[in-house]
């Protein structure tokens, strides 16, 4: 008997914010499509992911495909560690478990870890030949690097962070 095709991509960046502005960005998924070029939408989502249970949708294009994808918090360790599961399309589950870890004086480590589980028989097939694990692991560093962005933008709160004239 066959297993089902499995795999895991793992990616890291190191950002010049501290944790708690890095975990601000990764808790608000409606900013999903600011970070994921092939997000179209978030629906259902509420302001801000506070526990296990909670779930949202994903509306991505990808491969000339639109998809919908429902989304579970599936762990949720505060300031450090969010794990989301649900599927992709062409049957493809995956769970994504995003870190945040202290670096240093104002930058952190954002780690990434994508499990990804491929459907038996011609649609696992049709995945494979899509290039399902070379589109996620690019995915994964692009949401890595905007992430990134995103958490080291100055805000209206942290006078610190603003950058001055040169």
């Amino acid at each position: 008997m066959g297993t089902q095709p499995r795999g895991v991509i793992e990616r890291s960046v190191e950002v010049r914010a501290d944790p708690a502005r890095v975990w601000d960005v990764l808790v608000d998924v409606r900013r999903l499509p600011q970070v994921s070029s092939h997000t179209v939408e978030v629906r259902d989502a509420p302001d801000r992911l506070t526990r296990r249970g909670e779930r949202f949708t994903q509306v991505i294009v990808a491969v000339g495909k639109r998809f919908v994808s429902e989304w579970e918090v599936r762990r949720f360790d505060p300031g450090r560690a969010l794990a989301i599961e649900g599927s992709v399309g062409f049957g493809v589950r995956y769970c994504l478990t995003e870190t945040v870890a202290a670096a240093g004086p104002g930058r952190s480590t954002l780690s990434v870890r994508i499990q990804y589980k491929l459907p038996f028989g011609p649609l696992g097939r049709v995945a494979a030949r899509l290039g399902v694990e070379r589109l996620a692991a690019a995915e994964a560093q692009q949401v890595l690097a905007r992430t990134a962005a995103l958490a080291e933008e100055p805000t209206a709160t942290d006078p610190s962070r603003t950058t001055q004239p040169g």
